[in-house]
Protein backbone atom coordinates (compact mmCIF):
# COMPACT_ATOMS: atom_id res chain seq x y z
CA UNK A 1 0.00 0.00 0.00
CA UNK A 2 3.10 2.06 0.91
CA UNK A 3 4.76 1.32 -2.05
CA UNK A 4 1.42 2.63 -4.30
CA UNK A 5 1.00 5.60 -2.48
CA UNK A 6 4.92 6.68 -3.04
CA UNK A 7 5.04 5.29 -6.65
CA UNK A 8 1.68 7.75 -6.84
CA UNK A 9 3.43 10.54 -5.74
CA UNK A 10 6.57 10.19 -8.15
CA UNK A 11 4.21 9.93 -11.03
CA UNK A 12 2.43 12.99 -9.83
CA UNK A 13 5.46 15.33 -8.97
CA UNK A 14 8.20 13.56 -11.15
CA UNK A 15 8.71 17.03 -12.82
CA UNK A 16 9.39 18.63 -9.32
CA UNK A 17 11.48 16.08 -8.39
CA UNK A 18 13.49 15.50 -10.88
CA UNK A 19 14.83 19.64 -10.98
CA UNK A 20 15.61 19.03 -7.42
CA UNK A 21 17.74 15.82 -8.35
CA UNK A 22 19.56 18.22 -11.03
CA UNK A 23 19.91 21.46 -8.88
CA UNK A 24 21.95 18.61 -6.03
CA UNK A 25 23.81 16.90 -8.78
CA UNK A 26 25.37 20.50 -9.79
CA UNK A 27 25.88 21.53 -6.16
CA UNK A 28 27.80 18.47 -5.98
CA UNK A 29 30.02 18.87 -8.89
CA UNK A 30 30.98 22.34 -7.87
CA UNK A 31 31.51 21.43 -4.10
CA UNK A 32 33.80 18.66 -5.36
CA UNK A 33 35.84 20.84 -7.66
CA UNK A 34 36.58 23.22 -5.15
CA UNK A 35 37.65 21.30 -2.83
CA UNK A 36 39.89 19.01 -5.39
CA UNK A 37 41.49 22.41 -6.39
CA UNK A 38 42.30 23.33 -2.19
CA UNK A 39 43.94 20.01 -2.34
CA UNK A 40 45.58 20.37 -5.53
CA UNK A 41 49.89 21.19 -5.08
CA UNK A 42 50.62 24.75 -7.76
CA UNK A 43 53.86 25.32 -9.14
CA UNK A 44 51.90 28.90 -10.29
CA UNK A 45 54.27 31.96 -9.69
CA UNK A 46 52.15 35.26 -8.06
CA UNK A 47 53.17 38.60 -9.34
CA UNK A 48 56.38 40.57 -7.78
CA UNK A 49 54.91 43.80 -7.16
CA UNK A 50 57.16 45.60 -5.37
CA UNK A 51 60.97 45.80 -5.12
CA UNK A 52 61.90 47.42 -1.55
CA UNK A 53 65.56 48.35 -0.31
CA UNK A 54 67.86 45.39 0.06
CA UNK A 55 68.45 46.15 3.51
CA UNK A 56 66.83 47.93 6.93
CA UNK A 57 69.99 50.28 7.39
CA UNK A 58 68.97 52.62 4.72
CA UNK A 59 72.16 55.18 6.07
CA UNK A 60 75.09 52.28 4.87
CA UNK A 61 73.44 51.08 1.74
CA UNK A 62 72.31 52.38 -1.88
CA UNK A 63 67.89 53.44 -1.79
CA UNK A 64 66.91 52.15 -4.36
CA UNK A 65 63.13 53.17 -5.12
CA UNK A 66 60.23 50.85 -5.23
CA UNK A 67 59.15 49.32 -8.61
CA UNK A 68 56.54 47.53 -9.91
CA UNK A 69 57.00 44.22 -11.72
CA UNK A 70 54.61 42.13 -13.66
CA UNK A 71 55.95 38.12 -13.96
CA UNK A 72 52.17 37.22 -15.69
CA UNK A 73 53.56 33.08 -16.30
CA UNK A 74 57.49 33.46 -15.57
CA UNK A 75 58.00 30.86 -13.43
CA UNK A 76 61.73 29.85 -11.93
CA UNK A 77 63.11 28.03 -15.06
CA UNK A 78 62.28 30.92 -17.23
CA UNK A 79 63.77 33.07 -14.79
CA UNK A 80 66.81 31.03 -14.54
CA UNK A 81 67.21 31.40 -18.66
CA UNK A 82 67.70 35.55 -18.62
CA UNK A 83 66.58 38.03 -20.13
CA UNK A 84 62.80 37.56 -18.76
CA UNK A 85 62.60 41.50 -17.14
CA UNK A 86 63.04 42.48 -21.05
CA UNK A 87 60.42 40.10 -22.11
CA UNK A 88 57.78 41.49 -19.68
CA UNK A 89 58.89 44.90 -20.41
CA UNK A 90 60.78 46.01 -16.75
CA UNK A 91 64.18 46.72 -18.60
CA UNK A 92 63.71 47.45 -22.19
CA UNK A 93 66.59 47.81 -24.22
CA UNK A 94 70.06 48.67 -23.63
CA UNK A 95 69.83 52.80 -23.45
CA UNK A 96 68.84 52.34 -19.29
CA UNK A 97 68.41 55.60 -16.97
CA UNK A 98 70.87 55.83 -14.03
CA UNK A 99 68.15 55.13 -11.52
CA UNK A 100 67.34 51.69 -13.87
CA UNK A 101 70.53 50.46 -13.91
CA UNK A 102 70.36 50.52 -10.03
CA UNK A 103 66.74 49.03 -9.87
CA UNK A 104 68.48 46.25 -12.21
CA UNK A 105 71.34 45.72 -10.08
CA UNK A 106 69.10 45.27 -6.63
CA UNK A 107 66.61 43.36 -8.50
CA UNK A 108 69.65 40.60 -9.86
CA UNK A 109 70.90 40.64 -6.29
CA UNK A 110 67.61 40.41 -4.69
CA UNK A 111 67.24 37.13 -7.38
CA UNK A 112 70.85 35.74 -6.60
CA UNK A 113 70.06 35.28 -2.99
CA UNK A 114 66.96 33.73 -3.41
CA UNK A 115 68.30 31.29 -5.68
CA UNK A 116 71.22 30.35 -3.21
CA UNK A 117 71.88 26.73 -2.50
CA UNK A 118 72.15 27.20 0.92
CA UNK A 119 71.20 28.68 4.04
CA UNK A 120 75.63 29.18 4.55
CA UNK A 121 75.57 30.51 0.95
CA UNK A 122 73.02 32.97 1.67
CA UNK A 123 74.50 34.59 4.75
CA UNK A 124 77.77 34.83 2.74
CA UNK A 125 76.23 36.47 -0.42
CA UNK A 126 74.51 38.92 1.77
CA UNK A 127 77.54 39.34 4.02
CA UNK A 128 79.32 40.43 0.75
CA UNK A 129 76.34 42.89 -0.36
CA UNK A 130 76.32 44.49 2.89
CA UNK A 131 80.39 45.03 2.76
CA UNK A 132 80.33 46.24 -0.75
CA UNK A 133 77.38 48.63 -0.32
CA UNK A 134 78.76 50.36 3.13
CA UNK A 135 79.99 54.10 3.37
CA UNK A 136 83.59 53.40 3.89
CA UNK A 137 83.75 51.05 0.97
CA UNK A 138 81.92 53.00 -1.87
CA UNK A 139 85.74 54.42 -2.97
CA UNK A 140 86.87 51.37 -3.49
CA UNK A 141 83.91 50.51 -5.43
CA UNK A 142 82.91 53.57 -7.44
CA UNK A 143 86.06 54.43 -10.64
CA UNK A 144 87.07 58.20 -10.04
CA UNK A 145 85.30 60.24 -12.19
CA UNK A 146 85.87 63.33 -13.57
CA UNK A 147 82.94 66.05 -11.97
CA UNK A 148 82.25 69.84 -12.36
CA UNK A 149 84.53 71.84 -9.34
CA UNK A 150 84.42 75.61 -9.43
CA UNK A 151 87.74 77.61 -8.75
CA UNK A 152 88.16 79.03 -5.45
CA UNK A 153 88.86 83.19 -5.86
CA UNK A 154 91.49 84.48 -3.11
CA UNK A 155 91.17 87.93 -1.96
CA UNK A 156 94.43 89.12 -4.05
CA UNK A 157 92.43 88.15 -7.28
CA UNK A 158 94.32 84.75 -8.22
CA UNK A 159 92.05 81.42 -8.43
CA UNK A 160 92.68 78.69 -6.07
CA UNK A 161 91.69 75.57 -9.03
CA UNK A 162 90.78 71.89 -7.80
CA UNK A 163 91.35 68.56 -9.34
CA UNK A 164 87.83 66.96 -11.24
CA UNK A 165 88.19 63.90 -9.64
CA UNK A 166 85.54 61.85 -7.28
CA UNK A 167 83.89 58.78 -6.19
CA UNK A 168 80.46 58.77 -5.82
CA UNK A 169 78.99 58.77 -2.19
CA UNK A 170 75.41 58.69 -2.87
CA UNK A 171 72.48 61.44 -2.05
CA UNK A 172 72.42 62.99 0.51
CA UNK A 173 70.31 65.19 3.03
CA UNK A 174 71.62 68.68 2.97
CA UNK A 175 71.30 71.21 5.66
CA UNK A 176 72.53 74.39 6.84
CA UNK A 177 73.70 75.78 10.11
CA UNK A 178 75.94 78.76 11.63
CA UNK A 179 77.40 80.11 14.64
CA UNK A 180 75.28 81.08 16.63
CA UNK A 181 72.90 79.66 19.75
CA UNK A 182 70.22 78.03 18.05
CA UNK A 183 72.00 76.34 15.65
CA UNK A 184 75.07 75.24 17.92
CA UNK A 185 74.09 76.28 21.31
CA UNK A 186 77.73 78.60 21.11
CA UNK A 187 78.59 81.49 19.51
CA UNK A 188 82.37 81.06 19.46
CA UNK A 189 82.08 79.54 15.94
CA UNK A 190 84.75 76.84 16.56
CA UNK A 191 84.01 73.44 15.49
CA UNK A 192 84.00 69.76 17.09
CA UNK A 193 87.76 69.77 15.38
CA UNK A 194 88.95 72.31 17.11
CA UNK A 195 89.16 74.80 13.85
CA UNK A 196 86.88 77.87 13.36
CA UNK A 197 83.69 77.19 10.92
CA UNK A 198 83.96 79.18 7.35
CA UNK A 199 81.59 79.49 5.19
CA UNK A 200 82.10 77.50 1.72
CA UNK A 201 84.38 75.08 3.43
CA UNK A 202 83.15 73.79 7.04
CA UNK A 203 80.43 70.50 6.87
CA UNK A 204 79.32 68.43 9.93
CA UNK A 205 79.33 64.94 8.46
CA UNK A 206 78.38 61.27 10.15
CA UNK A 207 81.64 60.29 12.46
CA UNK A 208 82.55 57.32 9.55
CA UNK A 209 83.87 60.47 8.33
CA UNK A 210 87.36 61.45 9.51
CA UNK A 211 87.94 64.72 10.11
CA UNK A 212 90.03 66.26 7.08
CA UNK A 213 87.77 64.13 4.77
CA UNK A 214 87.03 66.36 1.68
CA UNK A 215 83.50 65.90 0.24
CA UNK A 216 82.14 67.85 -3.27
CA UNK A 217 78.56 69.20 -2.99
CA UNK A 218 77.36 71.22 -5.69
CA UNK A 219 80.56 71.88 -7.23
CA UNK A 220 82.33 72.69 -4.59
CA UNK A 221 85.11 71.57 -2.34
CA UNK A 222 84.26 70.95 1.20
CA UNK A 223 86.23 69.79 4.63
CA UNK A 224 84.58 67.99 7.35
CA UNK A 225 85.70 70.16 10.57
CA UNK A 226 82.50 69.27 12.78
CA UNK A 227 79.89 67.08 14.12
CA UNK A 228 76.29 67.15 15.25
CA UNK A 229 74.01 65.13 17.47
CA UNK A 230 71.60 64.84 14.91
CA UNK A 231 74.26 64.55 11.76
CA UNK A 232 74.22 60.57 11.18
CA UNK A 233 74.41 58.37 8.02
CA UNK A 234 73.94 60.21 4.66
CA UNK A 235 72.74 63.37 6.28
CA UNK A 236 75.41 66.68 5.57
CA UNK A 237 75.23 70.40 7.93
CA UNK A 238 76.66 72.70 5.54
CA UNK A 239 78.35 75.82 7.36
CA UNK A 240 76.91 79.54 6.80
CA UNK A 241 77.81 82.74 8.16
CA UNK A 242 74.42 83.91 9.35
CA UNK A 243 71.06 82.16 10.23
CA UNK A 244 69.29 84.15 7.73
CA UNK A 245 71.58 81.98 5.26
CA UNK A 246 71.01 78.65 6.67
CA UNK A 247 67.45 78.94 7.10
CA UNK A 248 67.05 80.20 3.53
CA UNK A 249 69.25 77.05 2.55
CA UNK A 250 66.68 74.94 3.91
CA UNK A 251 66.54 71.23 3.63
CA UNK A 252 67.59 69.83 -0.07
CA UNK A 253 68.86 66.61 -1.20
CA UNK A 254 72.24 66.27 -3.89
CA UNK A 255 74.76 64.27 -4.95
CA UNK A 256 77.97 63.74 -2.80
CA UNK A 257 81.15 62.91 -4.16
CA UNK A 258 84.50 62.22 -2.09
CA UNK A 259 87.09 64.50 -3.64
CA UNK A 260 90.07 62.55 -5.35
CA UNK A 261 91.17 65.12 -7.38
CA UNK A 262 94.54 65.40 -5.95
CA UNK A 263 95.92 68.89 -4.95
CA UNK A 264 95.73 72.44 -6.22
CA UNK A 265 96.94 75.09 -8.71
CA UNK A 266 97.51 78.90 -7.80
CA UNK A 267 97.04 81.11 -10.47
CA UNK A 268 97.45 85.10 -10.73
CA UNK A 269 94.35 86.86 -11.91
CA UNK A 270 94.63 88.77 -14.93
CA UNK A 271 90.87 90.33 -15.61
CA UNK A 272 91.11 93.49 -15.86
CA UNK A 273 87.56 94.02 -15.91
CA UNK A 274 84.80 94.99 -19.20
CA UNK A 275 85.06 97.57 -21.43
CA UNK A 276 84.09 100.86 -19.99
CA UNK A 277 85.53 100.21 -16.68
CA UNK A 278 86.70 103.42 -15.06
CA UNK A 279 89.25 103.49 -12.29
CA UNK A 280 88.35 99.84 -11.64
CA UNK A 281 91.68 98.63 -9.85
CA UNK A 282 90.48 96.64 -7.03
CA UNK A 283 91.00 93.02 -6.54
CA UNK A 284 88.34 90.39 -7.75
CA UNK A 285 87.87 90.11 -4.19
CA UNK A 286 86.70 93.62 -3.58
CA UNK A 287 83.05 92.34 -5.13
CA UNK A 288 79.35 93.76 -4.00
CA UNK A 289 75.97 91.72 -4.64
CA UNK A 290 73.15 93.95 -3.63
CA UNK A 291 69.79 92.05 -4.55
CA UNK A 292 66.66 90.37 -3.15
CA UNK A 293 65.53 87.15 -2.30
CA UNK A 294 67.51 85.58 -5.22
CA UNK A 295 70.71 86.77 -3.92
CA UNK A 296 69.71 85.48 -0.14
CA UNK A 297 69.65 81.81 -2.23
CA UNK A 298 72.54 82.17 -4.10
CA UNK A 299 74.95 83.27 -1.51
CA UNK A 300 76.30 80.22 -0.63
CA UNK A 301 77.38 79.48 -4.23
CA UNK A 302 78.38 82.87 -4.67
CA UNK A 303 80.80 83.15 -2.16
CA UNK A 304 82.20 79.48 -2.57
CA UNK A 305 83.14 80.92 -6.07
CA UNK A 306 84.06 84.93 -4.40
CA UNK A 307 84.90 84.05 -0.51
CA UNK A 308 85.69 87.97 0.06
CA UNK A 309 82.28 88.91 -1.29
CA UNK A 310 80.17 91.37 0.45
CA UNK A 311 76.80 90.16 -0.25
CA UNK A 312 73.54 91.88 1.07
CA UNK A 313 70.15 90.37 -0.32
CA UNK A 314 66.95 91.01 1.39
CA UNK A 315 63.56 89.06 0.87
CA UNK A 316 61.23 91.22 -0.79
CA UNK A 317 63.57 93.82 -1.07
CA UNK A 318 62.66 96.57 -4.15
CA UNK A 319 65.05 98.40 -6.51
CA UNK A 320 64.37 101.80 -4.38
CA UNK A 321 65.79 100.31 -1.57
CA UNK A 322 69.10 100.08 -2.95
CA UNK A 323 69.25 104.00 -2.19
CA UNK A 324 70.14 103.57 1.21
CA UNK A 325 72.14 100.20 0.76
CA UNK A 326 74.54 102.14 -1.29
CA UNK A 327 75.07 104.73 1.18
CA UNK A 328 75.25 102.80 4.13
CA UNK A 329 78.39 100.63 2.41
CA UNK A 330 80.28 103.88 1.14
CA UNK A 331 79.87 105.64 4.31
CA UNK A 332 81.24 102.20 6.11
CA UNK A 333 83.82 101.95 2.93
CA UNK A 334 82.36 98.99 2.51
CA UNK A 335 81.42 99.10 -1.11
CA UNK A 336 83.64 97.09 -3.48
CA UNK A 337 84.85 98.44 -7.07
CA UNK A 338 82.60 96.13 -8.74
CA UNK A 339 79.38 96.19 -7.83
CA UNK A 340 76.49 93.44 -8.78
CA UNK A 341 72.66 94.81 -8.60
CA UNK A 342 70.07 91.88 -8.37
CA UNK A 343 66.84 94.53 -8.19
CA UNK A 344 64.08 94.27 -10.43
CA UNK A 345 62.23 90.28 -9.54
CA UNK A 346 59.81 92.07 -7.15
CA UNK A 347 58.08 95.13 -9.17
CA UNK A 348 58.83 97.37 -12.14
CA UNK A 349 60.95 100.75 -11.67
CA UNK A 350 61.18 103.88 -14.01
CA UNK A 351 64.68 104.45 -15.74
CA UNK A 352 65.25 108.03 -13.90
CA UNK A 353 65.09 105.74 -10.84
CA UNK A 354 67.42 103.14 -11.92
CA UNK A 355 70.08 106.11 -13.27
CA UNK A 356 69.62 107.52 -9.68
CA UNK A 357 71.04 104.26 -8.15
CA UNK A 358 73.98 103.73 -10.58
CA UNK A 359 74.95 107.59 -10.22
CA UNK A 360 74.82 107.29 -6.12
CA UNK A 361 77.27 104.20 -6.55
CA UNK A 362 79.63 106.11 -8.75
CA UNK A 363 80.91 106.31 -12.25
CA UNK A 364 84.36 105.29 -10.94
CA UNK A 365 83.02 101.86 -10.02
CA UNK A 366 82.19 99.09 -12.43
CA UNK A 367 78.26 98.20 -12.62
CA UNK A 368 76.81 94.85 -12.82
CA UNK A 369 72.85 94.67 -13.47
CA UNK A 370 70.80 91.25 -13.40
CA UNK A 371 68.04 91.01 -15.62
CA UNK A 372 65.13 88.94 -13.97
CA UNK A 373 62.74 86.19 -15.54
CA UNK A 374 60.21 83.82 -13.81
CA UNK A 375 58.04 81.87 -15.38
CA UNK A 376 55.72 83.34 -12.75
CA UNK A 377 56.81 87.09 -12.84
CA UNK A 378 54.54 88.74 -15.19
CA UNK A 379 56.72 92.40 -15.52
CA UNK A 380 59.97 90.81 -16.32
CA UNK A 381 59.83 92.02 -19.86
CA UNK A 382 58.85 95.98 -18.94
CA UNK A 383 61.66 95.53 -15.96
CA UNK A 384 64.03 94.10 -18.41
CA UNK A 385 63.95 96.86 -20.83
CA UNK A 386 64.46 99.88 -18.19
CA UNK A 387 67.66 97.52 -17.18
CA UNK A 388 68.81 96.95 -20.95
CA UNK A 389 68.21 100.70 -21.04
CA UNK A 390 70.22 101.68 -18.30
CA UNK A 391 73.27 99.55 -19.31
CA UNK A 392 73.27 100.98 -23.00
CA UNK A 393 73.17 104.74 -21.51
CA UNK A 394 76.15 103.86 -19.09
CA UNK A 395 79.57 102.27 -20.33
CA UNK A 396 80.64 101.19 -16.81
CA UNK A 397 77.38 99.40 -16.51
CA UNK A 398 77.12 95.43 -17.83
CA UNK A 399 74.22 93.97 -18.21
CA UNK A 400 74.13 89.96 -17.20
CA UNK A 401 71.14 87.77 -18.91
CA UNK A 402 69.70 86.08 -16.66
CA UNK A 403 66.52 86.04 -18.94
CA UNK A 404 67.92 84.23 -21.36
CA UNK A 405 69.59 81.46 -19.56
CA UNK A 406 66.50 81.52 -17.63
CA UNK A 407 64.20 81.07 -20.37
CA UNK A 408 66.45 78.00 -21.61
CA UNK A 409 65.87 75.95 -18.58
CA UNK A 410 62.92 75.84 -16.36
CA UNK A 411 64.14 72.68 -14.97
CA UNK A 412 65.98 75.67 -12.76
CA UNK A 413 62.69 76.81 -10.85
CA UNK A 414 60.95 75.85 -7.84
CA UNK A 415 56.94 75.06 -8.07
CA UNK A 416 56.33 79.19 -7.28
CA UNK A 417 57.80 80.02 -10.58
CA UNK A 418 60.33 82.86 -8.98
CA UNK A 419 62.46 81.19 -6.83
CA UNK A 420 65.06 78.12 -7.80
CA UNK A 421 66.00 74.87 -7.00
CA UNK A 422 69.90 74.39 -5.74
CA UNK A 423 71.14 73.85 -9.49
CA UNK A 424 69.26 77.34 -10.72
CA UNK A 425 71.00 78.98 -7.81
CA UNK A 426 74.29 77.28 -8.42
CA UNK A 427 74.06 78.70 -12.05
CA UNK A 428 72.80 81.94 -10.95
CA UNK A 429 76.01 82.24 -9.00
CA UNK A 430 78.24 80.84 -11.93
CA UNK A 431 76.47 83.36 -14.53
CA UNK A 432 77.31 86.97 -12.28
CA UNK A 433 81.02 85.27 -11.36
CA UNK A 434 81.53 84.61 -15.32
CA UNK A 435 80.54 87.88 -16.06
CA UNK A 436 82.97 89.61 -13.66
Amino acid sequence: MRLKKLLGFVKEYHSTIGSVLVVLILVGVCLFTVIDKKLQKTTEHGRMVQLTPLYKDAPEVPHYYKVAYSTLNIDANVAESGNFRDSVGAFSGNNLTEQQQKDKAALEALIASNNAVDVTTAKDAAKDRRDKYKLNKLGEENASTDISISPRMTASGGNVQYGTGGSYLGRFLLTGYCPCAICCGKTNGITASGKPATPNHTIAADRRYAFGTQMVINGIVYTVEDRGGAITGNHIDIFFNTHAEALAWGKRYGDVYLYTGGGTTATANTNSGSTGNTGNTGATGSVTLIGDSLTVGCTSAFKGLVPDANVDGVVGRQMSAGFDVVSGMKSAGTLGNKVIIELGTNGVFSQEDGQRLIDSIGSDKQIYWVNTYGPSLSWYSEVNAVISALCSANSNVTLIDWASVGQAHPEYFAGDGIHMTGDGYSAYAQLMYNSL
